[in-house]
């Protein structure tokens, strides 16, 4: 076995997900049920395949996009290596799309986009928290259109109280998986 490669590695989950987001106070997001994994992903895949881009505003299709890539993650198809999985897709597929996509700001901003995913997918209504794709799409707007939006993790946890100050986050692991390029 390859070293730092778990053997379930590539193999769809057969059981139910949740973790501890630091972003959403410890909360977690639904992700896809076990039983349904492949249909939700055949899903979104024949939505996408089917969906037109012609007409669209880019502020459409980046919503668009925000919205189609946070769908995929969500399902979480595998049991390890989702958000790395999600970044590779992205990019090849933003690349047939006809944009030049690279790994760079993936690498760099590696927490952010999947903090960025997480608040695409969660919504608490007694704390009046409700998903939205706007912090997705501030990434995708730097990532496509080459602005230099400020991408900061403080920004994007639900308590709101992180906006004005800057924090220090510990020992929080923050995934490297971002380092190589595609």
């Amino acid at each position: 076995m390859e070293k730092g490669i778990y053997k379930h590695a590539g193999k769809i989950r057969d059981y139910n997900i949740t973790k501890k987001e630091w972003v959403l106070d410890g909360a977690t997001v639904i992700y896809g049920s076990a039983s349904e994994l492949r249909a939700t992903l055949e899903y979104d895949f024949s939505q996408e395949k089917n969906f037109s881009y012609k007409y669209l505003s880019m502020d459409e299709i980046i919503h668009h996009l925000a919205v189609f890539i946070s769908n995929l993650w969500q399902i979480h198809i595998f049991g390890e290596g989702n958000t790395r999985t999600t970044a590779v897709f992205f990019i090849k597929y933003l690349r047939i799309l006809g944009f030049s996509a690279t790994n760079d700001i993936f690498a760099e901003n590696a927490w952010y986009f999947r903090n960025a995913l997480v608040r695409t997918n969660y919504t608490n209504l007694q704390k009046g928290i409700h998903e939205t794709t706007e912090y997705l799409e501030v990434f995708l707007r730097n990532l496509l259109l080459n602005e230099k939006n400020e991408l900061h993790n403080r920004n994007l946890h639900i308590s709101g109280l992180l906006n004005e100050e800057k924090v220090d986050i510990g020992n929080v692991k923050v995934d490297r998986c971002f380092q190589t390029s595609f």
